[in-house]
């Protein structure tokens, strides 16, 4: 076991030079390249930044600022989208500093992290880089050879529940392996800088078994074993903050703001499924809720939804209250929805994944869900056909309609049959599978309907579901349904 260290032994006496922590993160595109899922945001020779996901923040939430009381600053536009869409506040902590300009760069500081604003990238992920606040602090250790932090050979034999990284030479185990791979992995953390070691915490005046990544420091707190707080994060970015001076005093809420909400705040937003052009989607909690003209109880209802139904969020606005969330989401033009019936939506795992384009259809949950590769981007709810008649199994797509009519009686159902049915105008068909089964709009279903087997085989959609998933497919998608 290598020596404790005390970490603020660590800090005494030296300031950050924050212009080297900045060099060579606005590199040039050749700097950028090794930012890949190969090598991200990993040192070469200077401490870099490294990218957090993220899409424009009024992509994903439409909101421009956000307040939280609990440490008194405001969180907006793409620095609140990079926080939502990795983790949140179980992964950064709270904002302690409001964005200010720090070497030519807006950077603003959480508990355990320190984000930088890259105009020069607007448009990719890279638009808010954190910085590698791990390599930092870790930096003369290593340069020391401090043995936790010494390069190690790659094992002889491959162990379950371990990962040897060869770019760093360091092993990632069994819980801090699971919880890496669980809350972000490379693109939050970065690469293992050493092995688990013992150090001393000086918030918990405690003894932590403890590892450190290029970005992070993760703490095992046993006495927290079985729940979500067995791992938690070292705040690097407080004890950043602390060692250069940087002013954390409370400010007032600004009047165009929002104050944070619980849900808001729900590590889960980081693994909503999001559509291609960034926007979270969500779905409904309660047993249906209206849809209002603008974000008031007093608006006129245009809509109803029902649980369990996903939709794409375009926006949040601040508007009446509803259990002490002041805020609503918007779902298109006048169409809002209050924010406390809305959780976000994950994609459960599908049983395999094909490349290019595809459909998952999930008879259990009763969704179809479009993938991009291993990617969800887009969930819809559907109907399917009862007493087990849609059939399972992987399809393709065999021909496509626009808009047809539909007789059961080219299929086998004669006029005159209970389950005889002529439906005109049905919109968006795509059939993968001789007999006449579909993916197509249903519009004679209720939107309660849906959500349930109650078809004779196909699978049923809404008008805009039908109408993205014919855009998004062709001639030979692949289709695979099961339970």
């Amino acid at each position: 076991m290598a020596r404790s260290r005390n970490w603020k032994q660590i800090l005494t006496g030296r300031r950050l030079n924050r212009r080297t922590l900045l060099k060579g993160a606005a590199a040039s595109a050749a700097g950028i390249a090794g930012l890949s899922a190969t090598r991200t945001g990993t040192e070469t020779g200077n401490i870099v930044s490294s990218p957090v996901q993220t899409a424009r923040a009024q992509d994903f939430w439409g909101v421009s600022k956000v307040y939280f009381d609990q440490t008194g600053h405001h969180l907006q536009d793409d620095f609140l989208q990079a926080w939502q869409a990795n983790g949140g506040l179980r992964t950064f902590g709270y904002p302690i500093s409001e964005r200010m300009e720090e070497d030519d760069r807006v950077v603003q500081y959480f508990e355990r992290a320190r984000f930088e604003l890259h105009p020069e990238h607007e448009g990719t992920q890279y638009i808010v880089q954190a910085t590698l606040l791990g390599s930092w602090v870790t930096r003369e250790r290593r340069q020391d050879g401090e043995a936790p932090f010494e390069r190690t050979d790659p094992p002889e034999e491959t162990v379950s529940g371990r990962q040897y990284f060869p770019q760093t030479g360091h092993t990632l185990s069994y819980g801090f392996k699971t919880y890496w791979e669980q809350n972000g992995g490379l693109y939050v953390f970065g690469y293992p800088i050493s092995g688990e070691f013992s150090e001393h915490n000086r918030d918990t005046g405690r003894e932590h078994t403890v590892q450190y990544f290029e970005r992070a420091r993760f703490e095992w707190h046993p006495e927290h074993q079985g729940t979500p707080y067995e791992v938690l994060l070292g705040r690097m970015g407080a004890e950043y903050a602390d060692a250069n001076g940087i002013d954390t005093s409370r400010v007032s809420q600004d009047s165009n703001s929002i104050r944070a909400f619980p849900g808001l705040m729900d590590p889960n937003w980081s693994r909503a499924v999001r559509t291609q052009d960034g926007h979270a989607i969500g779905i409904i909690t309660a047993s249906s809720v209206n849809i209002r003209s603008s974000p008031s109880l007093n608006a006129s209802i245009i809509g109803t939804t029902y649980n369990r139904h996903p939709h794409i969020l375009q926006g949040m606005v601040a508007g009446d209250s509803i259990g002490e969330i002041p805020a609503w989401y918007k779902l298109g033009e006048n169409r809002y929805i209050a924010a406390a019936w809305m959780a976000p939506f994950i994609a459960p795992n599908p049983p395999r994944t094909y490349t290019g384009r595809w459909v998952d259809v999930n008879l259990s949950r009763f969704y179809a869900i479009a993938y991009d590769g291993n990617i969800p981007v887009y969930a819809a709810i559907i109907t399917a056909g009862r007493d087990g008649r849609t059939p399972i199994g992987e399809f393709q797509v065999l021909r496509r309609v626009r808009s047809e009519t539909m007789d059961s009686a080219t299929v086998g159902i004669p006029q005159g049959h209970p389950e005889y049915y002529y439906l005109e105008n049905v919109q968006y068909t795509q059939y993968f599978r001789a007999g006449g089964y579909a993916m197509h709009e249903n519009y004679w279903s209720h939107p309660s309907a849906y959500g349930r087997f109650s078809s004779n085989g196909c699978v049923g959609l809404f008008l805009e579901d039908a109408r993205f998933f014919w855009n998004f497919l062709s001639i030979g998608s692949r289709i695979h349904i099961h339970f």
